[in-house]
């Protein structure tokens, strides 16, 4: 098999090939054949301006590491709809944002392993999924009271007792990330933090491991949680309206919010805010 190059170098192709810096949208549009799934217009499938090349350059490179780390795909056009919609779900934003990267995604799809229905399919569930105001909270109630299955518990209980994000719950290599009770995970940002658990949690973590390492299907997960959360009584706000709970627990039990961001790993105060609604 040829190389396809580093992710990088694969997005510095593809950016490449839809820079539409100097080019008439009006022409692009016309030649694009790309039509967008909100408005029905034809839209250009190139970016012509430079805040938006640099956008999608670093939301290309981030989907790309995202398939690397988490399906160990290191060929861009290999990235399919399951992936796509793993690392938008994967993230704590709303719909107008999971949108724009959608937007992006169809631009390129050629490039990767996705068809434009496959996005416009993608965009309708995620427009019924998401949340599309800013000012609403996504934490829950009462979340002591929700047990998942034997599994699933250790990763729920990294989310809700140390406001781990989903990705970081679900895949823990053992050998390299947990040290006695000591928990060492990856940021959003790809920095590294650490988590003192308590002697249960890591125990737990252990007994379901498989040959060293702790994985749960995210799907499966989010499955789980829904019913549970649904069976409480509440509405489902996704995984990550466990960290929103965690972040109010944690302000309400006394710590600054700079100590919350900080235990959430946020690299500014400001992030947190949309948390402590």
């Amino acid at each position: 098999m040829a190389r396809v190059g580093s992710i990088n170098h694969q997005v510095g192709n593809i950016i490449k090939a839809h820079n539409g810096i100097g080019q008439s949208k009006l022409e692009s549009r016309n030649s694009s054949g790309l039509v967008s799934a909100e408005s029905g217009q034809k839209v250009s499938d190139k970016f012509h301006s430079y805040k938006s090349l640099d956008n999608a350059r670093n939301d290309l490179k981030n989907l790309g590491n995202y398939a690397k780390e988490e399906y160990g795909i290191k060929d861009m056009s290999q990235i399919n709809r399951e992936v796509v919609e793993n690392w938008i779900r994967g993230k704590d934003i709303t719909y107008n944002t999971a949108s724009n990267y959608l937007s992006e995604i169809n631009k390129v799809h050629e490039h990767l392993n996705i068809t434009r229905e496959e996005v416009k399919e993608l965009r309708a569930e995620l427009k019924a999924d998401l949340r599309t105001n800013e000012l609403h909270s996504r934490a829950y109630s009462n979340l002591e009271r929700i047990q998942l299955p034997n599994k699933s518990q250790p990763a729920f209980e990294l989310q809700r007792d140390y406001g781990l994000r989903m990705s970081a719950a679900t895949h823990i290599n053992l050998d390299k990330q947990l040290n006695g009770n000591t928990l060492s995970y990856q940021e959003k940002g790809g920095k590294w933090s650490e988590k003192e658990l308590s002697h249960t949690l890591a125990s737990k973590i252990r007994e379901n491991a498989v040959n060293g390492k702790y994985e749960l299907s995210k799907n499966t997960y989010r499955d789980q949680l829904q019913k549970e959360i649904e069976k409480s009584g509440q509405k489902y706000n996704g995984t990550h309206g466990i960290r929103h709970s965690y972040a109010q627990k944690e302000l309400e039990a006394g710590k600054s919010k700079q100590e919350v961001s900080e235990a959430m790993g946020h690299s500014r105060e400001e992030i947190t805010n949309t948390y402590l609604r």
